[in-house]
């Protein structure tokens, strides 16, 4: 039996269900990006477009849990990339806007095919973030920590039906802020959101799990940056970025 996706497209809006939320009022911002991303790559793909090796996301600020139109752009298309933006808007007001960027690959006969270093799923049962009295973004994932502290991820709920590889990759990497939080952070006292993510891939992605390496790169300023390689069971996927904002918990 199929899982019931995050969110539900009824023609005009998508509709988030209770497991689009965050930890804090609004939609988690994997399932922001998630949308986003899932709309550029219908996009690419109507308009002949390749891979989705590259994604942007700004969050603007929070998303409201109601139904959220999504309009894409076509910024250039050559012969081999494909560039689009998107926008979300929700309650009449612009929430989240991206990137990304869409490239067909072209075989070179003359290079050879390098060797890939596969890496196993491992780890323990682990749960991200603080437990929740209602369904979140967390209950439509599962996650495994190994001792080396990598994080391997997967969806339990598709963030929407027939979720792409970008979408699936974009909404599980956001949860790498919260994976990385270093012991000096209380975090009963601070709260961190990620107003942006960006992630560069080398291949698409193979499989369903999603290995996160993040490192914290935070300062007493209240500023940082989380820094994160990504892996497959075909080995390393790419890198992604998050900067990183410290604030007092009101």
């Amino acid at each position: 039996m199929t899982a019931s996706p995050v969110c539900i497209f009824d023609g005009t809006h998508w509709v988030p269900g209770p497991l689009a939320k965050g930890p804090f009022p609004g939609l988690h911002g994997g399932v922001v990006g998630g949308l986003l991303a899932a709309e550029m790559e219908k996009t690419s793909q109507e308009s002949g477009g390749g891979m989705g090796l590259q994604m942007s996301l700004s969050l603007l600020r929070p998303t409201p849990v109601e139904p959220v139109a999504i309009s894409v752009r076509t910024l250039r298309q050559g012969r081999r990339s494909l560039q689009l933006s998107a926008e979300l808007v929700a309650g009449g007001k612009t929430c989240a806007v991206a990137s990304a960027l869409f490239l067909t690959p072209e075989a070179l006969p003359f290079l050879e095919e390098q060797p890939v270093e596969r890496v196993p799923v491992a780890g323990q049962d682990f749960h991200v973030g603080r437990r929740m009295d209602q369904p979140w973004f967390a209950d439509a994932c599962e996650m495994r920590r190994e001792e080396g502290g990598r994080v391997w991820m997967r969806h339990l709920n598709p963030v929407v039906e027939e979720m792409g590889p970008l979408t699936r990759v974009l909404s599980l990497a956001d949860w790498a802020t919260g994976l990385s939080r270093p012991s000096w952070v209380d975090a009963e006292k601070v709260v961190f959101p990620n107003p942006e993510i960006t992630i560069h891939l080398h291949r698409p992605p193979a499989g369903a799990w999603l290995g996160v390496d993040s490192q914290p790169f935070w300062n007493a300023s209240g500023l940082g940056i989380t820094a994160s390689d990504l892996y497959d069971e075909a080995g390393y996927l790419g890198r992604a970025t998050q900067p990183v904002v410290l604030a007092v918990m009101e």
